[in-house]
């Protein structure tokens, strides 16, 4: 039996992930926080790397990861003033 990954599926998991990151940082900074964890997406072939550009890329630097951001499985992320 051959199996196949459905690489359309994992771009869809990926933005996805992207504006789920994104609408928790929009209610982190409507309670008056900077900063919040995110889980890795694990066995889902996401790079949590590319996660993290793919949102600084989508807010325009206002939500970003940050030098040594991956740690415990959690990725964290800052909001910027």
């Amino acid at each position: 039996m051959k199996i196949q990954v459905n690489k359309n599926q994992q771009a869809i998991n990926f933005r996805t992930h992207v504006g789920t990151i994104i609408t928790i940082a929009q209610q982190t900074a409507e309670v008056g926080r900077d900063r919040f964890n995110y889980p890795i997406p694990r066995g889902q072939g996401i790079s949590a790397y590319d996660l993290i550009d793919e949102v600084e890329n989508q807010t325009e630097e206002s939500v970003y990861g940050g030098y040594k951001c991956i740690r415990d499985g959690l990725i964290k992320f800052t909001i910027r003033d």
